[in-house]
């Protein structure tokens, strides 16, 4: 389902709280499940962390990085094996950007530690830098912006920021649960083969 779809019904389900009885999916206060659950992950889309203005490499200041980090802090201390990104985690698609994610997750959890990464880019990673006139004139000369651009070859500075290989679709497995991913610019026809096979 994409973002939008999600969205759609998300709202569609907010109506029907109006209804008597209060919030569809809210639980009565003070309930607690009766076990723990078989698997606890934490969920974050759209970050959008962003770099300044200038070929500074440092973050832009009305884009801070503590709710991402919060959020991260948040789900270690609830101990979930797995934390999924749904994507548009760098504003502009620039390498920079998708660093600043890889440099808060490594503070909070290590490098090689931590939940089950469930990432995949969104339209942003993949087709930020041509939105607008930004990373062009930060960097006007094209070799150079190149170098800058996570979509110049993504499967790279992707193994090299996460430290996992970049696969178009991929499928992990976390306690017996099955999760496939599929990033932007991908066919859905090779999430399909891949769910098939």
């Amino acid at each position: 389902m994409t973002r939008r779809d999600f969205f759609k019904e998300a709202f569609a389900a907010l109506g029907f709280s109006a209804l008597p009885g209060g919030f569809l999916f809210a639980a009565p206060e003070g309930w607690k499940p009766e076990k723990k659950p078989n698997l606890e992950f934490g969920v974050l889309s759209d970050t959008h962390l962003r770099t300044r203005h200038g070929p500074t490499g440092k973050p832009g200041l009305n884009w801070p990085h503590k709710y991402f980090r919060n959020a991260l802090e948040y789900f270690k201390l609830r101990g979930v094996d797995a934390v999924i990104n749904c994507g548009d985690m760098a504003h502009r698609g620039q390498v920079e950007e998708l660093q600043y994610h890889a440099n808060v997750w490594n503070r909070v959890f290590g490098r090689n530690g931590g939940p089950v990464k469930l990432f995949v880019c969104g339209n942003h990673d993949t087709d930020g830098a041509e939105y607008g006139n930004f990373v062009a004139s930060k960097y006007p000369d094209p070799k150079e912006r190149a170098k800058h651009v996570l979509a110049t070859d993504m499967a790279a500075n992707w193994e090299r920021i996460w430290g996992e290989k970049y696969e178009p679709v991929w499928h992990k497995e976390v306690k017996g649960y099955h999760f496939f991913g599929r990033h932007q610019r991908v066919d859905d026809g090779e999430l399909v083969r891949l769910v098939n096979e």
